[in-house]
């Protein structure tokens, strides 16, 4: 199956699986990246198929400013017990980059069959039954953050590129 095919499979099935009068989230697809949100895209479900790492990566992420990203996750993590349960085994909430957040679960793979469509589905739509009802409250908290002080976002900055320079030298 091609990664294109497999992401809309996944999406087809997940969709389906979600009950009558669950709310529609809006859509975005970015060849073989598909992204779900509430109204707010800097927050939003990704489904992602990397056929050269040979995984399906799967999550909620957090994508806007830092602060926002931040105040988000921490809600998020507040809530965490009583996320993963209904998730199942294999999700980690985690600092992604030096400014996104995400909840996510990588989905090894071999090669990107039915199979795997149907397990990332069940995964997919359990993911939007579980947090589709927090996205309100998260989006709540991300426009709440305040903004970092310009010294404090200038020493990040200043952090990253140095980690970005160290990277390229190695």
């Amino acid at each position: 199956m091609k990664a294109r095919e497999f992401l809309f499979s996944c999406e087809d099935q997940a969709m389906a699986r979600l009950p009558a009068g669950f709310p529609q989230p809006e859509r975005r697809v970015m060849w073989t990246i598909l992204q779900l949100h509430y109204g707010a895209p800097e927050i939003h479900f990704e489904l992602q198929p990397q056929v050269s790492r040979g995984i399906v990566e799967l999550g909620l992420h957090f994508e806007g400013p830092v602060e926002a990203n931040e105040a988000a996750a921490l809600l998020l993590a507040e809530r965490i017990g009583d996320v993963l349960p209904p998730l199942g085994e294999g999700w980690e909430l985690e600092e992604w980059t030096a400014s996104w957040r995400r909840l996510h679960r990588p989905f090894p793979f071999e090669r990107l069959d039915g199979t795997l469509a149907r397990e990332g589905a069940d995964a997919f739509a359990r993911l939007l039954l579980t947090l589709a009802p927090l996205v309100p409250d998260l989006v709540r908290a991300a426009k709440g953050a305040r903004p970092a002080a310009p010294v404090v976002r200038a020493a990040r900055v200043a952090r990253r590129l140095r980690h970005r320079r160290a990277r390229a030298r190695r």
